[in-house]
């Protein structure tokens, strides 16, 4: 028997491929041949590797899919992120209150009921002088409204 023919037959054997009385043809070949019985020996060891690697592993059986416990765990996810977040809005308004309590402009001092200010338009009505700036200002305004003669003098001069 020549070595390709002996190693497809092996190869059959392994499977369950043979028929009985082929098997034991080949079983009364091997007992005469020492170098065909450490082949079958090496086949029947790769196949038994083979087989090992390639069945899959023992799972332990998977329960039963449990959507409440999924929404639970959702629900749970969910209230503390937003309670994460009411947090931060939290901290951010005690934070701004805590800005603007210190930031606000400090209280007038009181004025004595003795000497009343001059009203502000009154004041600007008083200022002296040029303005410093050459853009619009109260100051300059009034200023030139001293200065220049108005409509109705104009009109009783002219005849």
């Amino acid at each position: 028997m020549n070595p390709e023919q002996l190693e497809s037959l092996l190869i059959d054997r392994e499977l369950g491929e043979l028929p009985p009385a082929v098997v034991a043809l080949l079983e009364a070949h091997l007992a005469q041949d020492p170098s065909a019985a450490r082949q079958a020996a090496d086949i029947q060891a790769t196949l038994q590797l083979t087989r090992r690697a390639a069945a899959r592993p023992s799972a332990p059986p998977q329960r039963p899919f449990d959507f409440a416990e999924v929404r639970r765990a959702h629900d749970r996810a969910r209230a503390a992120t937003l309670r994460t977040e009411l947090y931060r809005l939290a901290a951010c308004l005690a934070l701004g209150l805590g800005v603007g309590w210190f930031a606000r402009p400090s209280p007038a001092p009181a004025i004595a009921a003795e000497h009343p200010s001059p009203h502000p338009v009154a004041l600007a009505l008083e200022a002296p002088g040029e303005p410093r700036s050459t853009f619009w200002s109260v100051a300059r305004l009034t200023a030139s409204h001293r200065l220049a003669p108005t409509a109705g003098a104009l009109r009783h001069t002219n005849p």
